[in-house]
């Protein structure tokens, strides 16, 4: 089993390329003289697509490092990626943003608590003002910065 394990990733590039491009040609593809809004996702899903086969096959296993406990670090550290895009949508930027830094804070940059609380704060503070103040980026309301009224 362990022995194949180096087509894990490539067949996750089949799938997500797979399942991108159901979604494109779901928007609709039109035609080359009057494309759809799915045409170009579609033909970058295809070529993500058809790297992954291409990887499946031509792959050698020597060319990757053993799994190790700094493996599961990344892992986890993409598993909070998908939490915190989880929470985005539902609470919004600021919260979200302080607690995934504050988790990678103490748990990949083991700081103490007292400079990972502040420095959490203070990077979704950062975060906030760039891309909402200076670049106009629209976030969903949240529960800290909701419009005055709702």
């Amino acid at each position: 089993m362990t022995k194949h394990l180096h087509r894990l990733a490539p067949l996750i590039l089949v799938a997500f390329g797979a399942a991108a491009m159901l979604g494109a040609r779901n928007l609709g593809l039109g035609e080359l003289s009057a494309p759809g809004p799915g045409l170009w996702p579609f033909i970058v899903a295809t070529l993500l697509t058809l790297t992954g086969v291409v990887v499946l096959f031509i792959d050698d296993p020597e060319d990757y490092e053993p799994w190790t406990r700094g493996t599961l670090g990344i892992a986890l550290g993409l598993a909070s990626l998908a939490v915190f895009i989880v929470l985005f949508e539902t609470i919004g930027f600021f919260v979200s943003a302080i607690l995934m830094l504050l988790f990678w804070l103490r748990i990949f940059a083991r700081e103490p608590w007292r400079w990972a609380v502040p420095l959490a704060v203070l990077g979704a503070l950062a975060f906030h003002f760039v891309f909402v103040e200076l670049l106009a980026v629209p976030f969903p309301d949240g529960i800290v910065f909701a419009p005055v009224g709702s």
